[in-house]
């Protein structure tokens, strides 16, 4: 077993997967002694022979994903079906996993049964996993180890805030390496060479995992802003954005991979429109608005000469190709389009057009705060926008986005860094911005704009007025990841 190229060996787990899931299936429908049942059986002993290393096998699920002896199974046309059937029985029992030992070679085909059952039935009960351990140990199946999902702790506030430095640390980090993954791929591409998808992958699906848990976090990090660097971070941002919106809408952590893959490489086709036309200043004549306008078909071309299998391509050509046609249809690289946009590529033109307008540029006068920037987009529901999605995505901010720079009625500039709930009112908890003795903006204290006077009831400050940071020469990921 352990000379076999890798993909045999993920062969073998899948092998023994499907028999380990049609056995269940079996036993489910049929008495013991039925002639599915024994073959069912056998087909379990075989694999789980072939699959065996050292002293013990383990399967073991996180975040949707299928691990067996720490591999991970590849996720393809064959095997998908196998994977989400085997991890919503998983979810449904609370298991991370099972540990079956070497002695399980030898269990009866009675006690194989037995397990199965309890296994079956554990989805009725209050407390599966302990219902699996006593009914185990009362029918002395000692050949398998039952995996409870880990129990989130118990929080006092200072681990919170340690989780909180750790969770902005994997932004950071995740934020650093999905920009460099972009920048390689786009790189190779203008170079004509060959490039893969593999890193991007892995590191897309990290970031899903961090942002599951906890996603505001991400959507602070998406205020960074280039502006020597508006393509690449423009696309990363995008992506995050779009992640958000999809762990609002409860998309399954899979389907987020892929939303974040379709939203990092939606302007791909940018890399071949010539800086002087994307940074041009004034009106683009009509040459090279065709030009610019060409660009989401281009990403999709682009995306199809990536060096993956066709199943990947197929899965993620459209999003990029749909994200400026518009809600309603009337947007570009075509007119008449027809069919109606796909969940993704709705969701992508969202944080597309939100990325853009906060975003300073040198061709663009004036620049939204995020606050209007989300009136206006509002204004554009049933017309530009999927009318539900803009609400998810605002309800998903609040009425003020991070990285609102706000004026208080005490004077005091502050800036949005996160969102706080007092009685069930969503308010914005801001940094106050101090100027150092350079004139440059400092963090000071942190506030929450929901306190009120206990005897008035007044808020303890007010907001008079919203501003985008760089109007003051403020970046919001600089002080919003500092800490608070």
């Amino acid at each position: 077993m352990a000379n076999l190229p890798k993909y045999r060996s993920y062969t073998l787990y899948e092998n023994f997967l499907h028999s380990f899931y049609s056995l269940l299936q079996t036993t489910r429908i049929h008495k013991d002694d039925h002639k599915l049942v024994t073959a069912g059986i056998s087909k379990f002993y075989d694999s789980f022979a072939s699959c065996m290393q050292g002293e013990s096998l383990t399967i073991k699920i996180s975040n949707d994903h299928f691990f067996i002896q720490d591999k991970q199974l590849s996720y393809n046309r064959i095997s998908k079906n196998l994977i989400d059937n085997m991890a919503r029985y998983f979810n449904a029992r609370e298991l991370e996993g099972l540990k079956f030992s070497l002695a399980s070679r030898e269990a009866s085909n009675e006690a194989i049964l037995a397990f199965m059952r309890l296994l079956d039935s554990a989805d009725q009960r209050q407390n599966p996993v302990a219902f699996l351990q006593t009914g185990l140990n009362l029918k002395n199946i000692d050949w398998v180890e039952v995996l409870k999902k880990p129990e989130k702790p118990q929080e006092d506030k200072l681990s919170t805030l340690k989780g909180k430095s750790e969770r902005r640390e994997w932004a950071r980090k995740d934020y650093t390496y999905i920009s460099a993954s972009f920048k390689e791929v786009a790189q190779k591409v203008t170079s004509k060479g060959r490039v893969g998808m593999r890193k991007t992958v892995r590191v897309i699906q990290d970031m899903v995992t961090h942002l599951i848990e906890d996603d505001e976090v991400y959507s602070a990090i998406s205020t960074l802003r280039v502006f020597d660097d508006y393509t690449f971070t423009h696309s990363v941002n995008v992506a995050i954005l779009s992640m958000c919106i999809g762990k609002h809408i409860n998309l399954s952590p899979r389907s987020l991979e892929r939303l974040g893959i379709c939203a990092l490489f939606h302007d791909l086709g940018k890399i071949e429109v010539p800086d002087r036309i994307l940074n041009k200043p004034g009106k683009l004549d009509d040459a090279e608005l065709k030009l610019l306008e060409e660009h989401s078909l281009n990403s999709a071309r682009l995306i199809t000469k990536l060096r993956t299998s066709r199943d990947r391509k197929a899965k993620i050509l459209l999003p990029p190709f749909e994200h400026h046609l518009k809600y309603n249809l009337s947007g570009y690289p075509y007119t008449n389009w027809k069919k109606p946009l796909t969940l993704f590529g709705r969701i992508i033109s969202i944080a597309d057009v939100y990325d853009a307008i906060t975003s300073p540029r040198i061709y663009r006068k004036t620049i939204m705060s995020p606050d209007r920037a989300l009136g206006f987009m509002l204004d554009g529901a049933g017309k530009d926008f999927d009318p539900i999605l803009i609400k998810v995505f605002i309800n998903m901010f609040g009425v003020y986005p991070v990285g609102t720079l706000l004026k208080l009625n005490s004077g005091e500039l502050a800036l949005v860094i996160s969102s706080s709930r007092m009685k069930g009112e969503k308010a914005p908890l801001a940094c106050i911005m101090e100027k150092d003795i350079n004139g440059r903006y400092k963090q000071g204290a942190t506030v929450n704009l929901a306190e009120r006077d206990a005897e008035t009831g007044d808020y303890m400050r007010e907001i008079i007025e919203t501003y985008h940071p760089s109007t003051f020469g403020i970046q919001p990921a600089e002080h919003i990841f500092s800490g608070y």
